[in-house]
């Protein structure tokens, strides 16, 4: 039998789902995720002791399993394994996304450079340093605007300001969230750094898919009917099939496509969240895993419906 790696982080619910599906489908499934490495078993799953914030050493140990345990496809849960899968399928020869392609996704200025470079909507942008002064930077952009920290997901960290004073306030915010060691830890490099974007109107979309060979299958475009126009981002309500019409729809896919492309994405899941407006789609981010939080349910009944 063909046996998967699934990587999860301890806290992420989600790997329960994944394994009951492996047992309807009777593959055997080997699991990888950050447990404390002192303790055997220490969660009594079984599963392989990692860490996702040092991926090459991570794969090492992985790889080494799979001499004796071989392994046939690579799935990451959340965020934080993203890299560590990649590594590890490369090692392996497995089909993934390219690790080039899963930093792009987890570094948010390197992925306006490829998406402008690739003739993409992007609105202004530009990164500053954690430590510059944010009464001279406030002066320096436009409003409103959106600070954000450059390596965080999920729409953490993410607040809009309206004013200089504003800027000043969410900065200063930021900076503070940058310094917890969780983010510190898992963000080495991008931890040093803050986002500042264009507030881009309309309404707030995500799309889920499954990249084969660089080509996108659109599993489900996700309407999030609340107004999200800030001060704060906070992720609510889901509903899918999109009431959006037909041509809309297409015109999503096609920017998830474009989007895809840019980033050197090739195989495996994708989530992207996007704005749309009276100028058309914009890509706000596109991360190498699949939808987090409980929609994933929604999306089996959707597909079973």
């Amino acid at each position: 039998m063909k046996r998967l790696l699934l990587l999860s982080t301890t806290t992420g619910y989600q790997a329960q789902q994944f394994r009951a599906a492996a047992e309807r489908m009777g593959v055997p499934l080997a699991l990888a995720t950050d447990s404390c490495h002192q303790l055997e078993d220490a969660w009594g799953d079984g599963a392989l002791s990692v860490r996702f914030h040092k991926p090459r050493e991570s794969s090492g140990k992985i790889a080494e399993f799979a001499q004796h345990n071989p392994i046939h496809g690579v799935v990451a849960i959340g965020d934080a394994p993203t890299m560590t899968a990649a590594a590890v399928a490369r090692e392996l020869e497995l089909p993934f996304h390219p690790p080039e392609a899963v930093d792009l996704c987890r570094n948010k200025f390197l992925a306006r450079e490829r998406y402008k470079q690739a003739g993409m909507r992007v609105p202004w942008y530009q990164r500053f340093k954690v430590l510059s002064d944010p009464m001279v930077v406030a002066r320096a952009v436009p409003y409103p605007c959106v600070v954000k920290p450059l390596g965080l997901s999920a729409s953490r960290g993410v607040i809009r300001a309206n004013d200089e004073a504003g800027f000043v306030a969410a900065f200063t915010r930021i900076v503070a969230l940058l310094q917890q060691k969780d983010v510190r830890i898992l963000r080495d490099e991008s931890a040093g750094w803050i986002q500042v974007e264009s507030f881009i109107p309309g309404r707030e979309i995500a799309v889920e898919g499954l990249v084969t060979d660089g080509h996108v299958r659109v599993l489900a475009i996700f309407d999030k009917p609340d107004p999200l126009d800030g001060p704060f981002f906070e992720e609510t309500i889901y509903v899918t099939p999109s009431r959006l019409d037909v041509s809309t729809q297409n015109a999503i896919s096609e920017c998830t496509q474009q989007a895809v492309t840019a980033l050197g994405l090739s195989h495996g899941p994708i989530h992207a969240e996007l704005r749309i407006n009276d100028e058309g789609p914009w890509i706000l981010e596109v991360a190498a895993r699949p939808i987090g939080g409980l929609c994933a349910g929604a999306l089996q009944s959707h597909w079973r419906s």
